[in-house]
């Protein structure tokens, strides 16, 4: 407990150098994961869902002015999608469903100063997972790599780039129970554009 608010104190005393407000949106493509199993007669069990295009929105605030960088928290949410669910069975179509996803985040970045602008950073997603029957909350950290530019205009500056996110944990080959199997299906990656306005 002691130490708790040592961290609260420390962090309420940084100096608040770039108060930087940032809104921005993600559009890109969603890959999901697939699930696969071999234990089955007939052949292998597999189920994938297609790649899909996702948009969401994001808040940043930059805390800290370090410098070469600048140390922002975040806070993100992706409205729901639905991508195409495709069972087989040893390469025989088995039948389809829908795989429906959504995500609230938070996180940490780190932003470079530079022409082009790197941004490293880490974010908790708890992931909403659904299908025809059934649902699941997936809660796992994701890794965020962003290029950029930052337009040099006075006042609000406009900004856009590139994003790749990546899961740091998955799931697979889930076959026990459908909230399993959802985790099994879940998104493996994202890459697109992220453009928005820093005030």
């Amino acid at each position: 407990m002691k130490k708790t608010v040592m961290a609260l104190g420390f962090l309420l005393a940084l100096p608040v150098a770039a108060q930087d407000v940032e809104v921005g949106v993600f559009a890109g493509r969603q890959a999901y994961a697939s699930a696969h199993t071999d234990v089955v007669p007939g052949g292998t069990l597999q189920v994938e869902a297609d790649t899909k295009t996702v948009w969401g929105l994001r808040l940043g605030y930059s805390l800290v002015d370090l410098g070469p960088a600048l140390f922002q928290v975040t806070a993100g949410y992706q409205p729901e999608t639905s991508t195409r669910l495709k069972g087989s069975l040893g390469g025989a179509p088995i039948g389809e469903g829908d795989l429906k996803e959504s995500h609230w985040s938070a996180g940490v970045m780190f932003n470079f100063k530079a022409v082009v602008a790197v941004g490293l950073g880490v974010e908790f997603r708890s992931e909403s997972l659904k299908e025809t029957t059934d649902s699941t909350t997936y809660n796992r950290p994701w890794a965020r790599l962003t290029l950029g530019y930052a337009f040099p205009t006075p006042g609000v500056k406009p900004f856009m780039g590139l994003e790749a996110d990546f899961p740091l944990v998955s799931k697979s080959n889930e076959f026990g129970s459908t909230a399993d199997l959802l985790k099994s299906l879940a998104p493996k990656n994202q890459i697109g554009i992220y453009a928005g306005l820093r005030f």
